[in-house]
């Protein structure tokens, strides 16, 4: 296979762990917690992660960035296997007072300052957490959740005032015959994906001359087209779950999104999204010399610019 594709390792669907099938512990995580008090070095430690970052890149980060700690590594059901664990930082953000420090973001929606942190946080600060402790540390603001009860987390550890905002329950994955029915067919779509993905594969490595080569490199991008979309529905969809009008822990698209996981299905699809995405920023950079920014991030950078002049 030539390097422009760079699919150097082949693409198979393995089951695997995901806290949320697990049974419940009896405490939370001990490495995390005294009781049910979040221990003083991973709050302080992460308050001096996330407010070191926003002092560097913005200013006044006290007046409008408020962070909890969320999810399973702060529930009950923290116990399943993971190297590293996971531990999720959600940030709220005060817009006006952001604004305030800001001016020249003024043009910017909720969204797009959302985003434009977000992507700050990929780039720059989540390189340096990815094994913090035993813990690959993640940095989200979520669009309009000021307060974070509003996106209905398992659990939220507010790290400003050292307390609970949503104390976890000690629950089960809901068992629901029809929401098992969605997962399976999800799964049974990736494995046909996957299939046609993998021969079409051995057929470009055994391609006799170039037209043969040619329409087998368009069946390796179909299926990782379509297995990019897939991916990107579970992924999208399960954001349902966390808004006002989702169920949170217990809505369908978490248990789509979990069971994916379990059975494979997400991992699997998500491998082919990334090469996708690989492949499209390789094609970039041959292009233009650089790897262009998405369309939304371009409209962003250009109103800032326009700011700024």
């Amino acid at each position: 296979m030539e390097s422009q594709f760079g699919l150097d390792e082949p693409v198979e669907i393995q089951r695997g762990s995901t806290s949320y099938f697990s049974q419940p512990e009896e405490e939370l995580d001990p490495q995390l917690f005294t009781g049910t008090v979040l221990k003083g070095w991973v709050r302080n430690g992460i308050l001096q992660l996330l407010f070191g970052f926003l002092n560097e890149q913005y200013r006044h980060p006290d007046l409008w960035a408020h962070a909890w700690i969320a999810g399973s590594a702060v529930s009950f059901q923290w116990a399943a296997h993971r190297d590293p664990g996971d531990l999720d930082v959600l940030i709220g953000v005060d817009y006006v007072q952001f604004r305030k420090a800001h001016p020249e973001y003024v043009g910017l929606s909720d969204t797009e300052i959302s985003k434009m942190l977000n992507e700050d946080f990929r780039e720059y600060l989540q390189p340096e957490t990815t094994n913090w402790h035993g813990f690959e540390v993640t940095f989200y603001v979520n669009p309009g959740a000021t307060d974070i009860r509003s996106i209905n987390p398992y659990a939220a550890y507010d790290l400003k005032y050292n307390e609970w905002t949503v104390f976890p329950r000690r629950t089960s994955a809901p068992r629901n015959a029809a929401w098992e029915k969605a997962a399976q067919r999800d799964r049974s779509m990736a494995m046909d994906i996957v299939t046609r993905y993998s021969k079409a594969l051995t057929e470009v490595k055994a391609a006799p001359n170039d037209a043969a080569r040619r329409n087998a490199e368009f069946k390796v991008q179909n299926a990782l087209q379509q297995g990019a979309m897939l991916f990107d529905d579970i992924h999208r969809s399960r954001k349902l779950a966390f808004t006002e009008f989702g169920k949170g822990y217990d809505d369908f698209y978490n248990y789509r999104w979990q069971a994916g996981k379990k059975y494979g299905t997400v991992p699997a699809l998500r491998q082919m999204h990334d090469y996708l995405k690989g492949q499209e920023e390789e094609q970039a950079l041959e292009t233009y010399g650089v790897e262009l920014p998405d369309t939304q991030t371009l409209i962003r950078r250009a109103a800032t610019y326009r700011v700024k002049e």
